[in-house]
């Protein structure tokens, strides 16, 4: 099947440069990217009062909005793609973009949904537009890619793991789209939950003995849940392995908690040098993506990285 990244796109710069760093990534590949722009009625001129005014109105917001994808698709013949790689949609006059953009995404074909990240700073960085937003929240079918101003080459993923069924999800996905690139390196980190509260005190100070029973315990704990997520790392070793990607380019990671997850994740990801960050929608306790959410705070946080989220 023909791999299709959906780009939601906008006239703004940040877009043009998010699509030239992502097709970069992928010129030597077989990928296919679809051009999306809608838009809402919100960013369209009042129409004119009278209906031939009005049918005039309509053609010039058609040519501004061709005008618009022309030059996303000129941007990706000039990297070096063929124009049967690359098609286009638009969506004019549309009442709600987020939705029109995930519906479209939701076609067999689409691999993952594509966004420019807006760099931002101070209070801003903590309000993203309503469009962007909104796809963030709601995108329950296909990943998610907000691209940053990092260059993707060569990949270096870090790729953010729990005990949850992300950490498959996440390792077929850097499988399907990143699996065929010769150059990824791709680490899995595993921040380890705080022990959990069981193990507490029991609301006295422990003498000598009762803290080297709760010690004990507490190590159990920690063997046990070692041992698990040493299985889900080597389960998605094997996946990334059968899809090309050389065994020496994955590594594994695993901490305690420090800061809260999302503080432990930027750290690494300010150690590491990475590029990319892979993660679930929802983290152990996210309901879903709202202000307080580790992905949230990872999506506001981690400077011009390229964030993947996956369903």
């Amino acid at each position: 099947m023909v791999k299709r990244f959906l780009l939601g796109i906008d006239d703004s710069q940040y877009t043009f440069e998010a699509l030239e760093n992502l097709a970069g990534l992928f010129l030597k590949t077989d990928a296919h990217f679809h051009l999306f722009l809608a838009v809402t009625e919100s960013h369209l001129p009042a129409p004119p009062p009278t209906s031939s005014e009005a049918t005039d109105w309509q053609e010039v917001q058609k040519r501004r909005a061709q005008q618009i994808l022309d030059k996303g698709v000129s941007s990706l013949l000039q990297i070096g793609y063929k124009r049967s790689r690359i098609s286009t949609e638009t969506r004019l006059q549309s009442v709600n973009a987020a939705q029109d953009i995930l519906n479209a995404g939701k076609s067999e074909e689409i691999i993952a949904i594509v966004l420019a990240r807006k760099q931002q700073s101070g209070v801003k960085r903590l309000l993203p537009d309503t469009t962007t937003a909104n796809i963030y929240q709601y995108a329950d079918v296909q990943p998610v890619w907000a691209i940053g101003n990092l260059p993707l080459k060569p990949p270096h993923v870090l790729a953010a793991v729990d005990e949850s069924d992300y950490a498959d999800r996440i390792a077929t996905h850097l499988a399907e789209t990143l699996g065929p690139l010769p150059d990824v390196r791709i680490t899995f980190l595993n921040v380890m939950p705080a022990k959990p509260p069981a193990y507490w005190d029991d609301g006295h100070i422990l003498d000598k003995e009762e803290r080297g029973e709760r010690e004990g315990v507490v190590k159990k704990w920690q063997w046990r849940y070692e041992e698990m997520m040493g299985g889900i790392f080597a389960k998605a070793r094997g996946v990334l392995t059968k899809s090309g990607v050389a065994e020496e380019r994955i590594s594994t990671k695993m901490q305690t908690r420090r800061s809260g997850p999302a503080r432990d994740i930027l750290a690494e990801v300010s150690r590491g040098g990475y590029n990319i960050v892979a993660l679930g929608r929802r983290g152990s306790g996210d309901s879903q993506i709202d202000p307080g959410s580790r992905a949230s705070k990872i999506l506001r946080s981690a400077r011009g990285c390229t964030i993947m989220l996956v369903n």
